[in-house]
């Protein structure tokens, strides 16, 4: 498989070449909403000191903005990833890149091979490729057997040993709360309350009212 994949695009009469390998648009996701340590404009100086080979600092900062953002709907979240969002807009999310990245990385491992760690795989496999890659796990890798666990639903014929363990399975493997806020989702809340009895429920949401997580 021939991983190296090569963008360009043109803006403002310059030609830019783009690396999307699928660490860095990891890390971007990290850094590119840290609105509590790091400015717009230096948010956006790691990102296209990421992303793209040729000097970016004749730039100004609107100008920046409108690059990365033609970058990020070029090659990291194009028009069929806004599709496929949409068609599951309504479905609890299933993964996370940074969170979930030791299941991935064994998953690939298992299913194709791929050493995530090997820095010729590290520096070369698109984001794009890398997406195909994650979207072909079959249900052997553990990776996979989480996501089921997590999207789910318990339903009334299930057997109270079903219940059990899925309800287990969920809180085991639930993703930590994204929220700015500290809250708790409706579904981390009720995989955190599932296993308990009313009294113990009571009790729980008391305390997590109390941590402000409710």
């Amino acid at each position: 498989m021939n991983l190296l994949t090569k963008n360009k695009l043109t803006f403002k009469n310059q030609t830019y070449h783009i690396n999307t390998s699928f660490p860095l648009v990891i890390e971007y996701f990290k850094y590119i909403n840290d609105s509590d340590h790091l400015s717009v404009e230096e948010r956006l100086n790691l990102a296209l000191f990421s992303f793209v080979q040729e000097s970016t600092i004749k730039l100004n900062i609107n100008e920046k903005s409108e690059l990365v953002e033609k970058i990020y709907s070029s090659f990291i979240f194009t028009e069929k990833d806004k599709q496929r969002a949409d068609l599951m807009k309504h479905q609890s999310k299933s993964f996370d890149y940074e969170q979930d990245f030791n299941l991935i990385y064994s998953a690939f491992m298992q299913q194709y091979g791929i050493d995530l760690s090997d820095p010729k795989v590290f520096e070369t496999l698109s984001w794009k490729k890398f997406n195909a890659l994650l979207d072909g796990l079959n249900n052997q890798t553990f990776f996979r057997k989480v996501t089921s666990y997590r999207q789910q639903k318990i339903t009334d014929d299930m057997s109270d040993d079903e219940k059990n363990f899925l309800n287990q399975m969920k809180l085991m493997y639930a993703l930590e709360s994204t929220s700015k806020d500290g809250k708790l989702s409706k579904t981390e809340l009720a995989a955190i309350l599932a296993p308990l009895d009313m009294n113990h429920k009571m009790l729980k949401r008391k305390q997590l009212r109390d941590e402000g997580k409710i």
